[in-house]
């Protein structure tokens, strides 16, 4: 009897979530990072970023706030629309420059 029950509940058709739209919530759109243009921090590329580069990508950049990390070292993936992020190879020198 609860199989039977069972099998016509699930084959009646649609369920209320179905029918009020609301079984599959629309994805939300990421948000457009603001405040950081990539483009202008590619001047940092191959170099040390020392103390003038740093001042001169943030500046190009519009960024507020500077991270400078090395490759593989473990950092946090929150994402800020303001931060100038700076990952450095062995020697040092910059990799990629990148907003988030």
């Amino acid at each position: 009897m609860t199989a039977w029950l069972l099998a016509v509940s699930l084959l009646a058709g649609p369920t209320l979530a179905e029918r009020t739209k609301t079984a599959r919530p629309a994805l939300a759109t990421p948000p457009v990072l603001e405040g950081c243009e990539e483009a202008e921090a590619q001047i940092s590329l191959g170099r040390v970023p020392d103390d003038p580069l740093k001042a001169r990508v943030l500046a190009a950049s519009g960024a507020s706030t500077l991270r400078v990390f090395a490759k593989g070292q473990p950092i946090t993936q929150d994402r800020r629309s303001d931060r100038l992020n700076l990952e450095t190879d062995a020697a040092g020198r910059v990799l990629s420059a990148r907003c988030f």
